[in-house]
């Protein structure tokens, strides 16, 4: 008889009382994705999940977007990596205590180490692997998504060829013109068709990075 190894929900009862704390069971992540399951696949589509804990929902995407990776890119080295990137760069997280997204940003970097070696036969070498840490630590935020949403700033990435354009944005910028937060646990800012749903306007830009230069930005 297996016996199912028990998921952790709540980390302490402090947590709980102290921030409301509670994670998501992956069954309940998995049923939620299923429900756009189109665009949980697809490798640019854009997720924000403004109250990510450690970053269940945010691990679960990036999986469902690897394995399209996967399926379409691992014969060419540059094409897999710069869309390994893409689909790192299409989630973002927020949460409010500074573990949670570490822990959160830790767990996403592992598991696109282990689909790169898994694909690549190859472990992802150093330069490679900052670029992804820079990413992530621009997507992953400390930040309180309902009440200090003036503070976090996203970065939004754009595959063009071998390139991303970068731009950053304001949250209270994307939620107001978005109403993001209307949305339980989880958005999507592209509509069902990949289209924009808004088309707000940067506060910074900058220009076209071919991707393995990434690693050298600020």
């Amino acid at each position: 008889m297996v016996v199912e190894k028990q998921e952790l929900q709540v980390k302490s009862a402090d947590r709980v009382r102290e921030h409301g704390e509670v994670l998501t069971a992956r069954r309940e992540v998995e049923a939620m994705l299923d429900l756009v399951k189109n665009e949980s696949e697809r490798i640019d589509s854009r997720f924000l999940e403004p109250a990510c804990g450690d970053g269940n929902f945010l691990v679960a995407i990036l999986e469902r977007k690897l394995k399209t990776v996967a399926s379409r890119y691992k014969s060419k080295k540059a094409d897999f990596e710069v869309n390994l990137l893409s689909a790192l760069a299409s989630i973002y997280g927020i949460d409010l205590l500074e573990d949670n997204v570490q822990l959160a940003i830790d767990r996403m970097f592992e598991i696109a180490c282990s689909c790169y070696k898994d694909n690549l036969k190859t472990q992802p070498d150093d330069e490679f692997q900052k670029i992804m840490r820079f990413i992530l630590q621009k997507n992953i935020l400390q930040g309180d998504s309902l009440n200090g949403i003036d503070k976090i700033v996203f970065t939004q990435w754009t595959l063009v060829g071998y390139q991303f354009k970068r731009e950053e944005f304001s949250f209270s910028q994307l939620n107001q013109q978005a109403e993001i937060m209307n949305t339980p646990l989880f958005a999507s800012l592209t509509n069902d068709k990949g289209e924009d749903v808004f088309i707000p306007q940067p506060i910074k830009e900058y220009p076209l990075t071919y991707y393995r230069k990434l690693g050298g930005l600020e």
